[in-house]
């Protein structure tokens, strides 16, 4: 087998994991993963049979209950190897990284160790997710904002220069995206920690870092990056509609008193306290099994021992996963989509009258491949309709990173906040084939 035969043979081995390809999306080229990942038939296959054979509340003692129990705590231990926390924190589960920010921000609020005068700072490519929460918490406490901008003109980037200017000892937050969902920027999250620690208020700055665009790209490493608060979406990581927040040891520390859930459960009692109803049990039942396709993308990897199973849904229960095997499968992960993104970047970068709204190199160190431009004459609502018709499922918008694109307006890069960007998310799904369709429709139309 050649080089390249394997190279394709791995987007196919990815693909055969997820039934959407050969039915609902046969005829379409799936583009939008920024939005929602496709989710492969071994998670979906869990999630179903746990309703039907495990379905029990927690704690009850009897068998059903006990099974049931087991998934939960599972799932918690899955995403914190996912996260590489253990030993430095805990991971609390949730619908959505949105509830589980707010919630966040909630819970200083009642720890009132925000004050009147103290200080937040959020980066402006934020996902109104991590903005929006800690700007009602300063709007309530009498704090201050102070906004961490992106430079005024392209590839709007960030300068870590800037966070250093804007520290002082009343700096209480530090709120930011470690991949912006509009800008497709990666930024540095260990410098920041480390300029936030080098800074006036020192440790007693918490650093709180939205990963959702991060970590469908890129392996998520808490042990090493010192961050206190770090949350993703698990339903754009090829698993069901949840979300984790990982806290440190130290951060939850400060919410003992603080946590959402009922009153007689103690603040010590992490992650109860702090998951307010309870995480959906078939929703961790969907994340245990995600373990299986991390298994199976890391035995897909260059110079790895050949796969034992042709499926993710094949054998009995998931094995414990291992950090070994996230780090393997985010290296074929990463492996996979490096040519799809230079595939695209070069295609726009071709066309005078487009702008990348980010970084304008295919550079993995620099960037994912969510990749969002605008057009000299044609709207975003106008090319969003054409690619779609073209066969391509993308979007256009604001992307949720509202601050930012009603600045890009100001900045006469972008018409309106509705008519935004238009935005292609890849992932290591999709496949240098779909994507060289796409250059073509894209020459055409731009």
């Amino acid at each position: 087998m050649t080089t390249g035969e394997a190279h394709n043979q791995l987007y196919e081995q990815s693909r055969s994991q997820f039934p959407v390809f050969n039915k609902a999306l046969a005829h379409m080229a799936f583009m939008e993963n920024a939005g929602g990942s496709q989710v492969p038939a071994c998670v979906a296959d869990a999630i179903r049979d746990h309703l039907l054979f495990n379905n029990a509340q927690l704690g009850a003692g009897h068998e059903l209950s006990k099974r049931s129990t087991a998934v939960v705590e599972k799932a918690h231990n899955v995403v914190k190897t996912i996260m590489n926390a253990h030993g430095v924190g805990e991971v609390v589960l949730a619908g959505a990284t949105s509830t589980l920010f707010a919630m966040l921000a909630d819970s200083y609020r009642r720890s009132k160790r925000i004050h009147h005068g103290d200080e937040i700072i959020i980066h402006d490519s934020s996902h109104e997710a991590n903005a929006g929460p800690w700007v009602r918490l300063a709007e309530e406490t009498g704090a201050v904002v102070k906004w961490w901008r992106v430079k005024e003109c392209p590839p709007f980037s960030t300068s870590m220069e800037d966070l250093q200017q804007l520290l002082t000892d009343k700096t209480k937050i530090v709120a930011l995206p470690h991949v912006s969902n509009l800008l497709g920027e990666v930024l540095d999250i260990a410098a920041v920690v480390r300029a936030v620690r080098d800074g006036p208020a020192g440790g007693t700055t918490r650093v709180v870092a939205d990963g959702v665009a991060y970590a469908p790209h890129l392996p998520m490493d808490m042990n090493a990056w010192g961050v206190d608060w770090y949350g993703f979406s698990v339903y754009k990581t090829w698993g069901p509609h949840m979300a984790a927040l990982y806290g440190s040891h130290s951060a939850f520390q400060d919410l003992k008193k603080a946590g959402p859930n009922h009153y007689w459960i103690p603040g010590t009692d992490v992650p109860r306290k702090f998951e307010l109803g309870g995480p959906a049990h078939e929703g961790c039942a969907g994340i245990v099994a995600l373990s299986r396709y991390f298994q199976f993308m890391a035995a897909q990897s260059p110079g790895s021992q050949p796969a034992h199973s042709s499926s993710a849904s094949d054998g009995g229960a998931a094995a414990d996963l291992d950090r070994g095997t996230v780090e393997a499968a985010y290296a074929t992960f990463r492996h996979m989509e490096a040519p799809l993104q230079a595939q695209l970047i070069d295609c726009l970068n071709q066309h005078p009258d487009v702008t990348i709204v980010g970084p304008q190199t295919a550079d993995t160190a620099s960037r994912v491949a969510t990749v969002s431009f605008v057009h000299k004459t044609k709207t975003s609502d106008e090319l969003d309709a054409a690619i779609h018709r073209a066969g391509f499922a993308i979007r256009h918008g604001h992307m949720y990173a509202m601050r930012l694109t009603e600045r890009l307006v100001d900045l006469q890069y972008v018409r309106s906040p509705g008519d935004g960007v238009v935005r292609i998310s890849l992932l290591h799904y999709n496949t240098p084939e779909e994507v060289q369709q796409l250059v073509n429709a894209l020459d055409k139309m731009l």
